[in-house]
């Protein structure tokens, strides 16, 4: 590795029950290397990767992002998994590392204490809260019922789900959080199914929230499946075809935004095209924009200087693919940008108009 590089190194879980995430992200980011290296790298300086698995497991995540931030790496950007990046960012902190997390949601990760951790996925505070108005408004339902991992991901957005219902005065037929790993789901969906819901939350990732659309279609559950950010991956379609379709989400990109999202979508699935699984742009644009839109870019203007560097991604504001108007980072760090709804059409993620108004 010459001197003159330039090095972004990535956690992304590539082993244990978030590697269909992690793939992507890597994916990603690889991509946005090519691409970045393709136009010249940064001021004639090759632009490299190191990437470390997380392993879907905070403690060995955060030895992960210890060996960056001691490593030859300029910066970090990647995080699956709001439990694994809360321990990663505590690294980063202490190290005086910029990290830019695309793969975990919990309100924690961006606070004004948080100096050098940024974020790119909108927060589960917004992600749910905007979820309950979409339930109750755009859907019209008040029989909802709840289901959630009792991980940081799964608890986060549960809470905030539930209290923006509260405040609508509507409370849930009911609500459960089961314990990660676990498979059967069959007693919790009897009971859910007792119930009769017309909304079942679902606030998980894959492969749970899979194995949980599965079984409760097969218990006869018959309520419309919403959720956050959490389900928008294409395992999901490929583990729960029938069980997935007319699924309501939040999520922070969509390939029918505009013609560049169009075009990078299409470029990713024929690059990835044969591969264990099926290529996920939702997942591997957070990762891909956070590179090439908003690393590189301060990369080119700050240097390597890591005070530098964290302020220019601080003061970034800009236009990302795949969503709709401009983006910035807020006092805590915490990208804003407009919320977007998808749902699942004919096996596809498609994104769903705005309501009239908005």
């Amino acid at each position: 590795m010459c001197a003159q590089d330039v090095t972004i190194g990535v956690v992304a879980e590539l082993t244990g029950p978030g590697a269909t995430y992690g793939l992507a992200l890597r994916q990603g980011a690889e991509m946005a290397v090519r691409d970045v290296n393709a136009a010249g790298g940064i001021g004639g300086r090759t632009l490299r990767l190191v990437v470390v698995d997380g392993a879907t497991n905070p403690a060995r995540s955060a030895i992960a992002m210890r060996r960056l931030v001691v490593g030859d790496v300029q910066m970090v950007v990647g995080g699956w998994g709001s439990a694994q990046v809360l321990a990663n960012l505590e690294v980063a902190e202490q190290a005086g590392m910029p990290y830019i997390v695309v793969g975990a949601t919990h309100p924690d990760i961006t606070t004004r204490r948080n100096r050098w951790t940024f974020r790119v996925i909108q927060t589960d505070a917004v992600q749910a809260e905007v979820l309950a108005q979409a339930v109750l408004g755009r859907l019209g339902a008040r029989r909802i019922a709840v289901v959630g991992d009792g991980n940081a991901y799964g608890v986060g957005s549960r809470d905030v789900f539930l209290q923006a219902l509260a405040r609508a005065n509507v409370q849930p037929v009911a609500v459960h959080t089961f314990v990660p790993g676990d498979t059967d789901f069959s007693a919790p969906l009897a009971r859910i199914k007792a119930a009769t819901p017309d909304v079942l939350a679902v606030f998980a990732t894959v492969p749970a929230a899979s194995r949980i659309l599965n079984q409760a279609r097969e218990a006869g559950i018959t309520a419309r499946f919403v959720g956050t950010g959490g389900l928008a991956n294409e395992a999901l379609l490929a583990q729960a075809p029938k069980a997935a379709e007319g699924t309501l989400m939040t999520s922070v990109f969509s390939e029918e935004v505009d013609a560049e999202a169009r075009t990078w979508a299409e470029r990713f699935r024929r690059e990835f095209a044969g591969g264990p699984v099926a290529p996920s742009p939702v997942l591997a644009a957070w990762q891909y924009r956070a590179i090439r839109d908003i690393a590189v870019p301060c990369l080119q203007r700050a240097g390597a200087e890591r005070v530098s560097l964290r302020d220019c991604i601080a003061g970034w504001r800009g236009r990302l693919f795949g969503v709709p108007g401009e983006a910035w980072f807020d006092a805590t760090q915490q990208l804003v940008q407009p919320p977007l709804f998808t749902e699942v059409r004919g096996g596809a993620f498609r994104l769903v108009a705005a309501e009239p108004g908005r």
